[in-house]
């Protein structure tokens, strides 16, 4: 009893959950060596199919096991497998590779793109690949259409797109999140991938943010904010404070409206679904015009941002070319592997970009000014500092003579 008393809450899981373990492997005479053991979830103690096990393994990133399990759920339940995925292995080769194509050529009478059934494909090829499973890959590929029609998602936001769908929502989240991925230019994953905290931001001159993306990964790059995106994410964090929520480093950037309101952020960070849905409101309420091309539009719901801020960069010449792939979080050749600016060089060429990428001209003027004022005011102290030299000089002169 004594000893029982001093184990831990985990402890006691732990032990519960080997003794079930034991349990199933006994009454179904399975041994530890077996291929067909089934693995048990530590704490729903469910039984995980090993096939499955294999290929959730493969799958670094939540982003990818979310659309990799959607596509594989998507294909088993077509070819009549759903949820067995133990058994969809053990087939012969010619009856998977069967099932393979009845499922592109499905896809492939729908008028489905080449590239689309390239991405169903791969999750299902991975479960084969890492369960060691024989399949003729290449013969599959040769099945997949050609796409000879050109493709949506290639137009950038205008800066009057963005305006409008500034205007077109009172939500201070919503309004900083556009000011947010028009400035950085960034991939959705950033909020999630890993969920991005008010520690990976810092203050910089200028009225300006610099934002850590993919912290503490062999991908992770400086992004910046302008001061107008700046000041939104400001707002934003200041209302989160006034409705209850103890904002600390520690805190997610962007989290659920039904949260924040009650005080209650937690780790409900915006995710892939929740952002495409805000998005997808903010566009139909803002009218902002997009052309359908096939089954996309040419303005992508949230790559229109990254095109816009590519475009904005790679225009202006003063901008170091290879910087400019850096805030992209392009890798480019040896420089994307060897050139490591430093935060503050990186910044330095984002500055340039400032004028471009403000949406409200007006504040651009603002800061002109006094910009202009700095330069007259520095050389008014010039000046007097020549004078009071000058005088000097005559003094001494004078005393001499």
């Amino acid at each position: 009893m004594k000893i029982l008393n001093e184990l831990s809450w985990f402890d006691f899981v732990l032990i519960k959950s080997h003794v079930l373990f034991v349990d199933y492997t006994c009454k179904n005479n399975i041994s530890h060596n077996s291929d067909t053991m089934a693995l048990m979830r530590q704490n729903e103690f469910e039984p995980l199919q090993r096939s499955y096990l294999l290929f959730e393994s493969g799958l670094n990133s939540e982003e990818s096991k979310y659309i990799y399990n959607k596509n594989l759920k998507n294909f088993l339940r077509f070819v009549r497998y759903e949820n067995r995925y133990d058994e969809f292995i053990r087939l012969d080769t010619n009856t998977i590779q069967t099932h393979l194509e009845n499922f592109l050529l499905y896809h492939r009478s729908r008028g489905v793109k080449g590239r689309t059934i390239r991405n169903y494909l791969t999750a299902i090829e991975l479960l084969l690949d890492v369960n060691k499973v024989t399949y003729f890959k290449k013969a599959l590929h040769l099945l997949i259409p050609k796409d000879t029609v050109k493709q949506g998602g290639d137009v950038p936001f205008t800066d009057d797109d963005i305006k409008k769908m500034i205007s077109s929502t009172t939500s201070k989240r919503n309004i900083a999140l556009i000011h947010f991925f028009a400035s950085i230019g960034g991939r959705p994953a950033v909020l999630w991938d890993p969920i991005l905290r008010f520690k990976n931001v810092y203050p910089m001159p200028k009225g300006c943010k610099a934002v850590l993306l993919y912290s503490d990964s062999k991908e992770e790059y400086y992004a910046f904010l302008t001061p107008e995106a700046s000041r939104a994410l400001d707002d934003y964090r200041d209302e989160r404070i006034r409705n209850g929520e103890k904002i600390t480093l520690d805190s997610i950037v962007f989290i659920t409206n039904e949260n924040y309101r009650h005080g209650r952020a937690g780790e409900n960070c915006i995710r892939s679904g929740s952002l495409h849905q805000i998005f997808q409101t903010i566009l139909k309420n803002s009218g902002v015009e997009r052309v359908k091309i096939g089954i996309r539009f040419d303005k992508a719901l949230l790559y229109g941002f990254r095109k816009r801020f590519n475009t904005t960069l790679k225009l202006d010449n003063e901008i170091n070319s290879n910087i400019a792939e850096k805030l992209m979080a392009h890798k480019n050749g040896l420089d994307g592997t060897y050139l490591k600016p430093t935060r503050d060089q990186c910044f330095v060429e984002f500055v340039k970009a400032i004028p471009a990428l403000t949406l409200d001209k007006s504040e651009m003027l603002q800061m002109k000014l006094e910009e202009i004022e700095n330069i007259k005011d520095d050389r008014i102290a010039r000046l007097e500092n020549e004078i009071k030299t000058i005088h000097k000089l005559l003094i001494r002169s004078n005393s001499v003579s």
